[in-house]
């Protein structure tokens, strides 16, 4: 029996040693999963009162040392009791996942926020067991706030109270009590700026609650005055005096006060320059100090001689204004006064009858080798130089008073000048179509100018039956329509319309079938020369380009009579939509020109959808096929169709170079292309009778020789 005991005991004792201890106090309760341990002791001690509960059920037992008490999986084993700090050692063996201690009352203080009007306090219900009692604040042992509570445990509840100067607060619940220390305390109405104009603006910011508050403006003790101004949580918010000081202090009462002092540097005016023309008295001031706003006047002999008789001006710091005054009184000495509340200055004037200088137009538009006016009238009396700056080398300019060249005059009264601005033929340091700004100068003082210049040449449209219509001709030429270039040695530049994409220019007509040689220019609005045709002699000549912003310029020797087209360039078919818009001259036209080297001795099918639209294809490679090239006209075409959806085949000769489309119509127009078979056109064979017919010449002298020798 002794040697089973003695093991059995040894095994309790080891669990006891292995269990895990807990120490818990008279006030607190030990949650073990779901169950809740408590205890009480006797008034000795050595015995304890251990209750369990949970979800099934509760077992309880009074304890000794070292006794145990089996619950739920769970073996608690009493262990030490301090009688001074209440506090019990509980050994826990056992199937369980969790523990944790809770006070059976207890509460938490958080500080919301805190201002110099109030502090917000919230208020949470740690006690395992929940409360119905009063809560209570105390500042400096008095009571600032009572509230009735009920509370279960993790339940919070927040209040305002009154932030007392010693930053301190004790709160009581029952008999449990919390100090609070309020560290940081802002103030709830700030004042984020002060600044001056015409009026003095006060911006106000509200970090709390909404509040009502006075804001009072105060200069030298006296208050000037008061507004009154309600603030929403976090509304910023301005607030503008009449009165404007240099000097003082805004006060903002909200319950608590918030000032502010405020010193702006005065205004500092200072006359820069003046001039007067017998009539009109110019004034230009400048600012040096801070914002002023006052009234301007010119007097003489104490009498106002300036009309109108003042003007209200304000200036920044920094700043400077002209103001003009028209004088009543012929004097030859002013006074400018300018005053406001917080400064004033006068400023004598000896007045000298100056000039004055008055263009009548500051705009004009010529075209290249012409020349643009400017008239200006100059009145005064006194010495005048004239000049100009601001224009390219190559641009000449000269002043003329009457029929007469001058550079310098003698004024006296009033006189009109001329200023004439001749330009070169051709762009050099400047664009065309884009506005050139200069300064022509009287006495070294500069009066802005714009010049706009155009292209020379305006070509006639080429074309019978177009001529027929209308003899259309502007500075701007269009892709599509062929025009007539009869001129001498170099042309001027032609400017045509800005199109983005790739286009080819061509240059055929009389000069190709008198075999001279021309050359085609493609040149940037400035003048340089991008693109240059290099055909031999005698032969029409093209170029293939990609600017969209370009002129063309031709290029002989001598008398030459052409004609000019640029078009849509297509180096295969490629379906493409068009957007066809009405021209100035009354249609919308869309040429497209393929080179159709690839295509020779195919047939190719061109479709075109849209709305009202005439689709027309060319021959286009012997000089006397694009001489016959009309897009307006009616004949010419290898076909011609109209429609909403039309078509049309020609079959490429096995020569060809080109083919040209007409497309005509408005709005978007979509083509496309299919290439066939071969096929050989009667026009192909009209154009090879006069080969076949030498051939056959030759066939039949060679045929004579030999019958000759066979009967020779």
């Amino acid at each position: 029996m002794r040697k089973v005991l003695i093991p059995l005991i040894l095994l309790i004792f080891a669990g006891n040693v292995l269990a895990y201890p807990v120490e818990l106090g008279l006030d607190e309760v030990l949650l073990v999963d779901d169950s809740v341990v408590t205890f009480d002791p006797s008034p000795s001690g050595d015995r304890i009162y251990l209750r369990v509960e949970g979800p099934t059920g509760s077992n309880s037992s009074v304890l000794g040392f070292g006794e145990s008490l089996f619950f739920n999986g769970v073996n608690y084993t009493v262990g030490r009791f301090d009688p001074t700090t209440k506090k019990l050692v509980l050994h826990l063996s056992g199937n369980y996942s969790r523990l944790e201690i809770v006070k059976k009352e207890d509460f938490s203080v958080r500080v919301v926020e805190s201002f110099d009007t109030y502090t917000r306090l919230s208020v949470r219900w740690d006690g395992y067991y929940g409360i119905n009692d009063t809560l209570r604040v105390y500042s400096n042992g008095l009571l600032v706030k009572e509230l009735s509570v009920s509370l279960k445990r993790g339940d919070e509840v927040s209040f305002k109270v009154k932030t007392p100067p010693s930053g301190i607060l004790v709160l009581s619940i029952g008999e449990l009590t919390k100090n609070v220390v309020i560290e940081d305390i802002e103030k709830q109405v700030e004042i984020t700026s002060i600044r001056r104009d015409e009026k003095l603006h006060v911006t106000l910011l509200n970090h709390g609650d909404d509040v009502n508050a006075t804001v009072m403006l105060t200069a030298g003790g006296l208050t000037l005055e008061k507004k009154e101004v309600h603030l929403e949580r976090g509304e910023q918010k301005e607030v503008t005096f009449d009165r404007n000081p240099l000097q003082g202090a805004v006060v903002v009462d909200y319950g608590a006060v918030a000032q502010e002092t405020f010193y702006f540097q005065p205004p500092d005016i200072s006359l820069v320059s003046y001039s007067f023309d017998g009539e009109t008295l110019r004034i230009r001031l400048k600012n040096d100090g801070g914002h002023f706003h006052g009234k301007v006047s010119v007097m003489s002999n104490s009498v106002i001689v300036g009309s109108p008789l003042y003007l209200d001006i304000s200036l920044r710091e920094g700043e400077e204004r002209e103001v003009a005054f028209n004088l009543t009184e012929d004097v030859d000495y002013a006074t400018v006064v300018i005053s406001s509340a917080d400064f004033t200055t006068s400023v004598p004037l000896m007045l000298e009858r100056g000039l004055g200088v008055r263009f009548v137009n500051d705009y004009a538009r010529t075209y290249l080798g012409g020349s643009a006016t400017y008239s200006l009238v100059v009145t005064g009396k006194g010495r005048v130089e004239l000049g100009v700056a601001g224009l390219p080398d190559s641009v000449r300019y000269a002043f003329y008073y009457g029929q007469n060249e001058v550079r310098t005059l003698n004024v006296e009264g009033s006189v009109q000048l001329t200023l004439v601005v001749s330009l070169p033929s051709f762009p050099s340091g400047f664009r065309v179509e884009a506005p050139l700004k200069f300064n022509a100068t009287v006495n070294g003082e500069g009066y802005s100018l714009t010049l706009e210049v155009s292209g020379a040449g305006r070509l006639p449209v080429y074309g019978d039956n177009w001529l027929a219509k209308s003899n259309f001709t502007s500075e701007v030429h269009y892709l599509g329509l062929p025009y007539h270039v009869v001129w001498r040695d170099v042309t001027p530049p032609y400017i045509f319309e800005n199109v983005t994409g790739e286009k080819i220019a061509f240059l055929y007509g009389r000069y190709v079938r008198q075999g001279e040689d021309l050359k085609l220019h493609v040149l940037s609005p400035y003048g340089d020369i991008l693109h240059t045709s290099s055909s031999p002699e005698g032969r029409p000549d093209f170029v293939i380009f990609n600017e969209s912003e370009f002129m063309l310029m031709v290029e002989g020797k001598g008398f030459f009579d052409s004609v000019l087209l640029v078009a849509r360039y297509m180096e295969e078919p490629e379906n493409v939509t068009l957007e066809l818009e009405r021209k100035p001259f009354g249609e919308g036209l869309e040429v497209v020109i393929i080179n159709a080297t690839s295509l020779r001795g195919k047939k190719l099918t061109i479709k075109a959808s849209g709305k009202n639209l005439e689709l027309k294809a060319y021959h286009f490679t012997l000089n006397s096929e694009r001489e016959d090239f009309d897009p307006l006209g009616t004949g010419k075409a290898v076909f011609t169709v109209k429609g909403d959806n039309v078509s049309g085949t020609m079959a490429v000769r096995s020569d060809e170079d080109f083919v040209a489309v007409v497309v005509r119509g408005e709005g978007r127009a979509d083509l496309s292309f299919e290439v066939g078979g071969t096929g050989v056109s009667a026009s192909e064979v009209t154009t090879r009778w006069p080969y076949l017919a030498v051939l056959g010449l030759g066939l039949l002298l060679v045929l004579a020789v030999f019958l000759e020798k066979r009967l020779g």
